[in-house]
């Protein structure tokens, strides 16, 4: 009756519940997210900022009358004591000015697309992350329900020796009591995993929570990585130095632009002007005199970002390498637990539970050692779970540090 109990309960979680594979979950995350939508509309914006860069100035038109007075004499004679301009202005940018406000605006558009791709990357890692824990959540909770329903089959062959009078009732109560705890275990272990799947399809920027199954398992991990394991390549794929790389050139272009307003631009005008009886052409040019001010303080502050953006190029490559290697390592140390400790230690636990269960079962050991191998059995395969959690996460994490494109 108890083992029926059990298997309802756990049916009762798991059926008519649509499965999520690790690679819909991730392209369901980058269909949806709010995050690349933002990203889009950065680069919307930038490039709205580079089509304005490329403009120039618009001419102007000027309209003058001069010599209007409304005293003395003789009085005021409109056409012929006044005197009428009527011009175009217009300024010409010397010395490459658009040109260069162009780069800036251009490195900037790149910078934005970039950051797209990198928070396209960050959410396909994040998901992955989440899926992994969420996936070893549910197997911790499976395996709890496995263990409870086994052990139901020894709470029902102590009640009937009870019955039969071959065995003490203390013994029984202390065997129920080992499956109250147990159930306390699958309680927090439901929790564990409604909580983890919930964080997964909040990365994957969903705004409703249904339930799902999901259906990769976590024992197929694959026995190599599928991308080769170069943490001196993450130099070349890394998104994130790629943008370093551009604010280098982007503030290069900025110390351009500052040099070329040091220099200035030219004004002219053409228009006509009317004198009394007399018809004539008007030209002119303005060309500001750089005496006081050659914009000495903006060429410094851009230099100084040049600088800048070189030596967080430069930190930001040191750090990849350091991540890259790193994350090789702890790939390497996970796959060594998974190929050389863990099976072996799962497979000891499942035979000393089962020797310790046939010998209870013939009257060769005492309640208190069975009760003890099968904590370890559960533990052991816990422990595998764990192990297998954080080999794919691993996988994920060098991913992100070799700059793997998704």
């Amino acid at each position: 009756m108890f083992r029926i109990f059990v298997w309802l309960g756990l049916g009762m979680t798991l059926v008519a519940q649509p499965s999520l594979t690790l690679r819909q979950a991730v392209e369901r995350a980058l269909g949806q997210h709010p995050d690349l939508a933002t990203a889009t509309l950065e680069i919307e914006s930038q490039e709205g900022l580079r089509l304005q860069a490329g403009k120039t100035y618009n001419p102007s038109i000027n309209i003058q009358l001069e010599d209007v007075r409304a005293w003395q004499q003789p009085g005021y004679r409109a056409f012929q004591d006044g005197e009428y301009f009527a011009y175009v202005q217009q300024q010409w940018e010397l010395f490459g000015k658009r040109k260069r406000r162009t780069e800036q605006a251009d490195a900037a558009v790149r910078i934005a697309a970039l950051e797209r791709e990198l928070a396209r990357r960050q959410i396909a890692l994040r998901v992955k992350t989440a899926y992994w824990q969420a996936l070893g959540s549910q197997q911790r909770r499976e395996l709890l329900s496995e263990n409870l329903s086994n052990f139901a089959r020894i709470v029902e062959y102590h009640e009937a020796r009870v019955r039969e009078g071959a065995m003490a009732e203390a013994d029984l109560i202390r065997i129920r009591l080992e499956r109250e705890r147990l159930m306390l275990d699958l309680n927090q272990a439901s929790l564990d995993a409604e909580r983890a799947r919930i964080l997964l399809q909040l990365a994957m920027g969903e705004d409703q929570f249904p339930k799902l199954e999901l259906s990769e398992k976590l024992e197929e991990a694959p026995a190599t990585p599928p991308f080769p394991v170069d943490p001196a390549a993450a130099i070349g794929q890394r998104v994130e130095l790629a943008i370093r790389r551009i604010a280098v050139e982007q503030a290069g272009a900025t110390i351009r632009l500052e040099r070329a307003k040091a220099r200035p631009d030219l004004t002219w005008l053409a228009g006509y002007k009317r004198a009394g009886p007399f018809d004539s052409l008007v030209l002119g040019a303005q060309w500001d005199l750089m005496i006081r001010n050659r914009n000495e303080g903006n060429i410094a502050s851009a230099q100084t970002l040049e600088k800048q953006a070189g030596s967080m190029l430069r930190a930001a490559e040191q750090m990849a390498r350091a991540e890259a290697e790193a994350a090789a390592e702890n790939y390497r140390i996970r796959r060594r637990q998974l190929e050389d400790t863990l099976p072996l230690l799962r497979s000891q636990a499942q035979q000393t539970a089962e020797i310790a269960e046939a010998a209870y079962r013939e009257g060769g050991t005492d309640l208190l050692r069975l009760l003890d191998a099968q904590r370890v059995r559960i533990e052991a395969r816990q422990v595998f779970v764990d192990a297998m959690v954080a080999y794919q996460t691993s996988l994920v994490e060098l991913e992100a540090a070799l700059g793997v494109p998704q």
